[in-house]
């Protein structure tokens, strides 16, 4: 997927990161607001028992001494009142423990008096972690219950968006039937689904007139080049100067040459709109068949021929697709072979390897299957395209190697491209 994910998962995790981060900073936030708030009313507690105990002093009552947490002695010293943590030996719990601090010094009814209050801070810390925690767990449960109710809602919400994407990944242009998108009750997906009919439609309408208006076109062309040639033909019979003659002749196979390159661009455009219908058929047949047809010309030519046939190679296609990949391959290792040469054509169980000599160096691969690509003023260029956009179109690999000076050209599956 190269890093791609589901709009879904994409907003699922966005949710869960912006929680995970608004719950971490406002919990830490909230454990200091809450440990502030509890440290102050301790604070507030050792004030307000001061304020009781002065009161007991002044009214002429003891206050009894209740270590570590009360202390009242009498004092000659004074001094501002302080309050801090400390760290004394608590008898009740036999460990040391901290204690919020206060000390003062008073003067009840002419006595100084130094008053110690303390208050347990283990237990404020206690009461707070606990706070914290609780509220932690609430609000964790919080998010996840927002998550799955977000997550249920939003793929309610979005199943309508994918049934009409399901539609549109099946629609195609050769089917005479227009793409029929439910409506989702959602604004935006219904706008949508609006622009993606009108789309499709306007797409099918012009497929439809660029079909006929090549077929129409081809057709008109080839009438007026059929008459050129017949009437070429008859002229060439008469007895003319050479000059004249070669003239003419010149002529003639330009527009053979125009005649065929339209019988081509027209082929090329079928194959492109999947206008042949397909069966299944063995290619090493065809193959087989195609070259006894040809062998003589590879006979005339003098090249030496092997044929090995090891296996079937079942295709789904036209077969007269199938035999024009197999004619323009096996003509293209004729054509462009040196004289002496030699053509090798291998079946092996799901792939077909032509291999044939011809020149000394290898040819350009990203060029090779191009529209008009010609190494000589033989043909239209057209022969290795036409192949490849066969193999395309019926999920085949064309592939071209250059290995101990012999240009090779190998059909396989697509899935079976690293076998």
């Amino acid at each position: 997927m190269g890093g791609r994910m589901k709009l879904l998962q994409k907003i699922n995790r966005n949710y869960l990161i912006s929680s995970a981060l608004v719950l971490a900073a406002g919990l830490l936030v909230f454990y200091f607001i809450v440990n502030r708030i509890a440290s102050r009313e301790i604070i507030e507690g050792l004030h307000a028992s001061e304020v009781r105990i002065v009161h007991e002093l002044k009214a002429g009552r003891q206050v009894p001494r209740l270590y570590p947490l009360i202390e009242v002695e009498k004092t000659a010293k004074t001094g501002p009142a302080t309050v801090k943590d400390t760290v004394i030996f608590d008898p009740i719990e036999g460990e040391r423990e901290v204690f919020k601090e206060r000390n003062t010094y008073r003067n009840i009814n002419g006595q100084n008096y130094h008053i110690t209050i303390r208050a347990l801070v283990v237990e404020k810390e206690d009461i707070v972690r606990g706070i914290f925690f609780s509220t932690a767990a609430i609000f964790l449960l919080l998010v996840v219950i927002l998550y799955l109710m977000n997550k249920r809602t939003a793929s309610a919400v979005w199943q309508p968006f994918y049934r009409n994407l399901s539609e549109l990944k099946n629609f195609s242009v050769k089917q005479n039937n227009p793409i029929k998108l439910r409506k989702t009750g959602i604004t935006e997906f219904d706008e949508l689904n609006q622009a993606v009919s009108r789309l499709t439609r306007k797409v099918a309408d012009d497929y439809r007139s660029l079909k006929e208006f090549t077929e129409n076109a081809s057709h008109e062309i080839q009438t007026p080049l059929s008459v050129i040639l017949v009437n070429l033909e008859e002229i060439l019979q008469k007895e003319l100067p050479e000059e004249e003659m070669t003239k003419i002749y010149q002529v003639y196979r330009a527009a053979k040459q125009l005649s065929a390159l339209n019988r081509h661009l027209l082929l090329l455009t079928k194959i492109e709109n999947g206008q042949f219908p397909e069966e299944n058929i063995l290619l090493e047949q065809v193959v087989k068949e195609k070259w006894e047809s040809l062998k003589p010309l590879a006979d005339n030519a003098g090249l030496s021929t092997t044929l090995s046939m090891q296996g079937q190679f079942p295709v789904t296609m036209n077969e007269g697709l199938a035999e024009i990949l197999a004619g323009n391959l096996l003509s293209n290792a004729i054509r462009h072979n040196r004289k002496g040469g030699k053509i090798r054509i291998t079946v092996t169980g799901n792939r077909l390897e032509i291999c044939n000599t011809g020149m000394e160096e290898a040819l350009p691969e990203k060029e090779i299957f191009s529209r008009f690509a010609k190494k000589g003023t033989e043909g239209t260029g057209l022969g290795l395209a036409i192949a490849k956009r066969i193999c395309d179109t019926h999920h085949l690999l064309l592939r071209y190697a250059f290995a101990e000076n012999r240009h090779c050209f190998t059909v396989t599956h697509k899935k079976a491209k690293n076998q």
